[in-house]
């Protein structure tokens, strides 16, 4: 079995209206912590992002907070970069998103609004043309990307996503089947690398 050291959570800065979004986040961050993996993400003190962080902080899990300036001067009060172990400040959106994703051995994507859905088709994009072979669990809270799926199902019928590209990542319903469909993906790769 591959080793897992860190995991990149991407996930939305608000809380969301449903309270089982906030739940998750939080026992995402508590599985991490509990498994001995760092959690990797966007250095957010409230929303999705908040509840992550307080979910490994309260685990005693090692976290590393990644922002931009502009979100740093703009958001300051609502950052834990006094809690966290490892507090990265960039530049470019672009700088950050590579940091994070060179630190981690997968990357888990919670619900959150138009931040998370670049962050995922980034790393999405870097799969797909082989610059990444990172697993990419997509967790489908209460359903929340329903939509997603379906019309990424309807670009693959249309003839613009090849039907084996859908299989970049994977979706999950629930934070406890992350890290076993991470540990799947990771043997696969390691499989198809002839490791």
């Amino acid at each position: 079995m591959v080793k897992l050291e860190a995991v990149v959570v991407f996930c939305g800065s608000g809380e969301g209206n449903n309270p089982i979004y906030m739940a998750e986040a939080e026992k995402m961050g508590a599985l991490l912590a509990q498994n001995n993996i760092k959690l990797i993400y966007g250095a957010g003190g409230k929303g999705l992002m908040g509840a992550v962080a307080k979910g490994a902080l309260d685990n005693d899990g090692y976290v590393i907070g990644a922002t931009v300036r502009t979100l740093y001067e703009i958001e300051q009060a609502d950052l834990v970069d006094t809690a966290i172990h490892k507090f990265e400040v960039w530049d470019k959106m672009s700088n950050r998103k590579v940091s994070m994703t060179k630190q981690t051995d997968a990357i888990c994507v919670l619900p959150g609004g138009l931040g998370t859905l670049d962050e995922l088709f980034e790393v999405l994009v870097l799969r797909q043309i082989q610059i990444s072979n990172k697993p990419i669990v997509v967790v489908n809270i209460n359903g929340f990307y329903n939509s997603l799926i379906k019309m990424l199902k309807e670009m693959s019928d249309a003839g613009f996503i090849k039907p084996h590209q859908l299989n970049l990542m994977r979706f999950v319903d629930t934070v406890d089947e992350v890290l076993p469909a991470i540990r799947e993906e990771l043997d696969v790769i390691n499989m198809q690398m002839g490791e």
